[in-house]
């Protein structure tokens, strides 16, 4: 029996969807599409002898498809009805659809099952046909489950764990700056978890297609889940598509340029953009997933280097936590896949400026603004460290609290934000984590006090005290008197990450 999986942000903790968490409208009942058994309960594909096990959110995907085959759904629709309560990005969309066609053997360029209708969405062309114990394929459409919190018909100000771009977006702009205006062609951009790297690409994403005069062609490549070559071919593949309506603006067909190898996509594209005197800016997202398709076959790496490091019309920027470290360490007789990507872009917290115009809302009309006062907004800064997705929480949380004490204990007391404040710990060298829990129990503690403490790693410690302030894991103020950036991560090496070694 072979085995595809959905490679999607929610795999870790995707489950098979039971049918009270299906609803009413879910199809469990068996059913056939083009020659394909379908079995639901069981997340299995069958024909004739072949049977394919597939992952439960891909299953799921395709059942709502079925619910409304022959219509035209979006991909919101698809974030609606298979994922009502968690976030997940659109790339996760289009991989769950690859999957289903990679299992159906289904080809996107003359497709039989799936299509895909630019700009609005997928279409499930195939006809879906009852098995002997079904009587009805066709549901109504599954409706969305999240609560609508917006007061009073006002926008929704804050956005909470999503990517973020436009007029949400706030700050960065020496970095953006240095993407898009400096001389460098190859960048890593290297933060924690919830730092905002995903809105940082969406953001440069937007601002390259909304400005020819920069002269580059944007395409957001998002590597989540390609851990085997195959699945680094299908996702730029897929990342083509996603982009068509761009290139076709620059003048490039996809189905000219798109391969079955991402390299000769690549320099296909490449070639054309160079041709029309336009240069590929090409956004990596999620580049941790390298560190195992290198352990598997650091050829394709090596090769991947090369194409990323390419002189002829490609700017590369990378997006990945400290963790792709392990990829500039030394391997075989060439360099490592980090040369030339180095030294990192750090993308820590905003600056006080920045986070005081996320706070306040600055770019929306004046009369949907959060009400806060001066006082709130330097308390929940301070709390945050300027860090965005802490302070669009805590700031969602003081609207619907009504009451900023409460709505700081619940942040406190959230898992999701322990699970980052846990990751991003583990993420860090042993002198770094050592600091940040001496800093927890001593806030305010000095340079030299911190070196006395920590005397057998004196020689190496102003390298990790500049390595936790770029992170924006730690701030000193007033001058030499350092302390953890935020006040859920002081708490969360408190109670979770040990006592300081002294």
């Amino acid at each position: 029996m072979r085995r595809f999986q959905a490679r999607s942000e929610s795999a870790i903790k995707s489950t098979t969807m039971e049918n009270s968490q299906a609803g009413e409208g879910s199809l469990t009942a068996d059913f056939k599409i083009g020659g394909w058994l379908v079995q639901p309960r069981l997340n299995r594909l069958s024909r004739g002898e072949q049977v394919l096990q597939i992952e439960p959110k891909m299953m799921d995907v395709l059942v709502y498809l079925a619910h409304n085959a022959g219509e035209v759904v979006s991909k919101n629709d698809i974030t609606d009805a298979v994922w009502p309560d968690l976030f997940i990005t659109e790339s996760v969309i289009s991989r769950a659809i690859a999957g289903l066609r990679r299992a159906l053997e289904d080809d996107a360029r003359n497709p039989r099952f799936i299509e895909t209708i630019l700009k609005r969405g997928y279409r499930l062309i195939a006809e879906v046909l009852p098995a002997p114990e079904v009587t009805d394929t066709r549901p109504p459409r599954a409706q969305p489950t999240q609560p609508d919190l917006r007061r009073d018909a006002a926008p929704v100000p804050f956005v909470v764990g999503q990517w973020v771009r436009g007029k949400r977006f706030y700050g960065r702009a020496g970095q953006i700056a240095e993407i898009l205006e400096g001389n460098r062609n190859w960048l890593w951009v290297l933060g924690t978890r919830r730092i905002g790297k995903t809105s940082l690409l969406k953001q440069l994403e937007s601002l390259a297609a909304a400005s020819p005069e920069l002269g580059f062609v944007p395409l957001f490549w998002d590597l989540q889940g390609a851990d085997t070559p195959e699945d680094l071919h299908a996702d730029f593949g897929e990342a083509l598509l996603d982009a068509e309506q761009r290139l076709e603006d620059a003048g490039i067909r996809v189905a000219e340029i798109r391969a079955d190898d991402l390299f000769e996509s690549l320099g296909r594209l490449r070639r054309q953009l160079s041709a029309n005197n336009l240069r590929l800016l090409l956004l990596c997202d999620e580049v941790e997933e390298l560190i195992q398709l290198n352990r598997k076959d650091p050829a394709v790496l090596r090769k991947l280097r090369r194409a990323m490091q390419s002189q002829e019309a490609v700017r590369s920027v990378l997006a990945s936590s400290s963790r792709l470290w392990q990829l500039a360490e030394a391997g075989g007789d060439t360099s490592p896949f980090l040369d030339g990507f180095t030294p990192p872009l750090y993308l820590g917290s905003l600056d006080d400026d920045e986070a005081r115009a996320l706070i306040r809302q600055e770019a929306l009309p004046a009369d949907v603004r959060p009400e806060f006062t001066d006082e709130q907004i330097e308390r929940i800064r301070t709390s945050c460290g300027n860090h965005p997705y802490l302070i669009q929480l805590l700031c969602r949380r003081t609207l619907d609290e009504g009451d900023l004490d409460r709505a700081i204990e619940g942040v406190a007391a959230d898992r999701a934000v322990s699970f980052f404040c846990a990751v991003d710990f583990d993420l860090l060298g042993e002198e770094e984590r050592a600091v940040l829990r001496l800093l927890a129990a001593h806030p305010g503690a000095s340079a030299s006090s911190i070196a006395s403490r920590l005397s057998e790693r004196a020689d190496t410690l102003p390298a990790s005290l500049e390595s936790l302030q770029r992170l924006g894991l730690m701030r000193e103020h007033p001058a030499d008197a350092f302390r953890v950036a935020n006040e859920f991560l002081r708490r969360w090496l408190l109670t979770e990450a040990g006592p300081p070694d002294r």
